[in-house]
């Protein structure tokens, strides 16, 4: 009994120990600041990629990103970003020698009033909210005003200088995104074709020969009026004007869209045209 009585007293000792020291006031915490994810580290060694970057932000105002945190890309977002290596041929060969510099030189009106801040260089495709979401979510990255992206830089040709070429038809039909949010396709745009697009997956069962004839450049293009706002650019750029004349002369509604879109890119400082011939002239000098 006493044994009994012992540990009893033992244990209640015990528990009463406790709760005292839980029930004493803890000490303040002390939070901490807050990181700034684009502070730059102090006395960093730059490499030859932060010396490109630097310099094209110095003078064309586009701040690139080829390794991203929270503040520049969400945590539900899923990419692979690309390597060092090919980040660096990017930005010189395509950032500054393709699209910024010819840009800024030919068209400076355009370049300072239409370019984006932010540049987003991405290994693979970006995409939103679901690592199983479709490739092509990543166009959603290019609705915004500020920043532009491209995705698939793993799988590019720096040696091909007519890769690098077609890709910046790519681009520019991304930035067209932008400036179709930014200032709208019209109203009258959106009627031209109104009742023949072919949405999803009928765009993929037409060639683009067929296309042409149904009022798009190409059949993606017929998928939806943003895209044939968007196709109508690339193509611009990828053709010369004798041949956008003979594509255009398949169908009036073509020849209408395409005269609206060159006229409005016209307006806002850039000849599709020539910016083509000075992309074919840039490309040739790689």
């Amino acid at each position: 009994m006493k044994k009994t009585n012992y540990l009893f007293s033992l244990a209640a000792v015990i528990v009463a120990i406790v709760v005292l020291f839980s029930c004493q006031k803890e000490d303040k915490l002390i939070r901490e600041a807050d990181a700034d994810y684009l502070q730059p580290i102090q006395n960093a060694t730059k490499n030859r990629l932060d010396s490109v970057i630097d310099t094209v932000h110095r003078d064309y105002g586009v701040q690139v990103y080829y390794q991203f945190n929270p503040r520049v890309l969400d945590p539900t977002t899923f990419f692979t970003p690309t390597t060092y290596d090919r980040a660096n041929s990017y930005t010189d060969l395509i950032v500054r020698k393709l699209w910024l510099g010819p840009l800024k030189q030919r068209f400076p009106k355009f370049w300072a009033n239409e370019k984006p801040v932010e540049f987003l260089i991405v290994g693979s495709a970006i995409k939103f909210n679901s690592i199983s979401s479709g490739g092509a979510a990543g166009a959603g990255l290019n609705g915004q005003f500020y920043r532009l992206g491209m995705g698939a830089v793993d799988n590019m040709n720096f040696a091909n200088r007519n890769s690098l070429r077609e890709h910046m038809c790519i681009l520019f039909h991304e930035h067209a995104h932008q400036m179709d949010h930014k200032y709208g396709r019209g109203y009258d745009y959106d009627r031209v074709s109104r009742g023949d697009y072919y949405g999803t997956p009928g765009y993929a069962s037409r060639h683009d020969t067929t296309a042409q004839k149904d009022g798009f450049f190409r059949n993606y293009g017929g998928y939806a009026p943003e895209e044939d706002f968007a196709t109508t650019v690339e193509a611009c750029l990828r053709f010369s004007k004798d041949s956008i004349m003979k594509i255009v002369a398949k169908s009036a509604k073509l020849k209408t869209k395409y005269e609206m879109v060159y006229n409005k890119y016209l307006n806002l400082g850039m000849d599709l045209h020539q910016m083509k011939i000075y992309l074919d002239s840039a490309a040739t000098a790689l």
